[in-house]
């Protein structure tokens, strides 16, 4: 009896806890520009709120967003090592560039790990979409960006899991399952996000594709609503897709218009405006160090190496 009623107290605290979660913590972290508390809110309530599925409360909802802010700590590491084995290989130091390559795969593993945990728990929400007539019933926005984020975080663990070989073997029909997903979603309402989906999968893997689609243009024009609506989040489609298709001018494109559109963000959203920029942060990092051995300059994301801008090579700054 005792024991059941200490069932009874837990389930009550994790139902008022994923309440609390999904209706005041969610809504006020998505006003955080500051991706380091993602992160950390990641990291360090993924395992507490999801500790009360024991005792019969519900987190999946949450479980999504938590295990994918999760993902950007894990991400952030894995961008560093990659960093440091393209520095190694620019100076030949085969040693150093195999010990970075191995690191950044351990954290490309984890976060595929987070990212495949946060489609699955939406999966288990909401259900598989086979066609178009199993679209779930999202009541309410917080139920659409859950969904959302989980679409794009299958897609993000597909990669993650290339990039660490294929180590978890998450499964590839995620990508046509995500595919059919997205046309759930209103493209006007959610920044261009859900047609972005569809056309950076279209884009990279073409057998998705409608007949007589253009996914480069459905690219642009995704990216161009989220530039309107005041959350780029859009643009990480377009220039991820861009990136891995090897579209280098599509990909400078994409840089240079997400940062020339800074301004009139949607406060509401910025913490996926965040996660938007820091993704586009480190393809410019990749771009700039395979190029000179540094990463992008402070403030300089949509410039490039190769531009003239009429300054200095060197900026005194940057030494100090």
């Amino acid at each position: 009896m005792v024991m059941q009623g200490c069932t009874m107290v837990y389930k009550t605290t994790g139902d008022i806890l994923v309440n609390f979660g999904r209706g005041e913590m969610t809504a006020y972290v998505m006003t955080y520009d500051d991706l380091g508390m993602a992160c950390a809110t990641g990291e360090g309530f993924t395992p507490f709120l999801t500790s009360f599925e024991t005792v019969g409360s519900k987190p999946n909802r949450l479980s999504v967003l938590m295990n994918t802010m999760a993902a950007t700590c894990s991400d952030a590491q894995a961008a560093e090592e990659e960093l440091r084995y393209l520095r190694a290989m620019n100076k030949g130091d085969v040693t150093e560039a195999q010990d970075a390559r191995a690191a950044q795969k351990r954290y490309a593993q984890l976060s595929a790990k987070r990212q495949y945990e946060a489609y699955r728990r939406m999966v288990k929400q909401y259900g598989e979409i086979e066609t178009l007539d199993d679209c779930p019933r999202l009541r309410q926005d917080f139920d659409e960006i859950v969904f959302m984020t989980g679409l794009l975080s299958g897609v993000q663990s597909l990669l993650n899991d290339a990039a660490s070989d294929v180590s978890l073997g998450i499964p590839r029909d995620i990508a046509a399952k995500v595919e059919r997903a997205a046309q759930c979603l209103d493209n006007e309402k959610w920044w261009g996000v859900p047609r972005g989906i569809r056309a950076s999968l279209w884009n990279i893997l073409p057998m998705l594709a409608p007949d007589n689609v253009d996914a480069m243009a459905e690219l642009r024009q995704a990216a161009q609503r989220g530039y309107d609506s005041g959350v780029r989040l859009s643009s990480t489609l377009y220039v991820i897709s861009a990136y891995s298709t090897g579209d280098d001018d599509e990909v400078r494109n994409g840089l240079r218009g997400f940062a020339q559109h800074d301004e009139n963000l949607n406060p509401d959203y910025a913490m996926m405006d965040a996660i938007a920029g820091f993704m586009l942060l480190g393809i410019s990092d990749r771009l700039w160090t395979e190029a000179t051995g540094k990463r992008t300059p402070f403030g300089g994301l949509g410039t490039f190496w190769d531009e003239s801008t009429g300054d200095s090579d060197i900026n005194i700054d940057d030494l100090l």
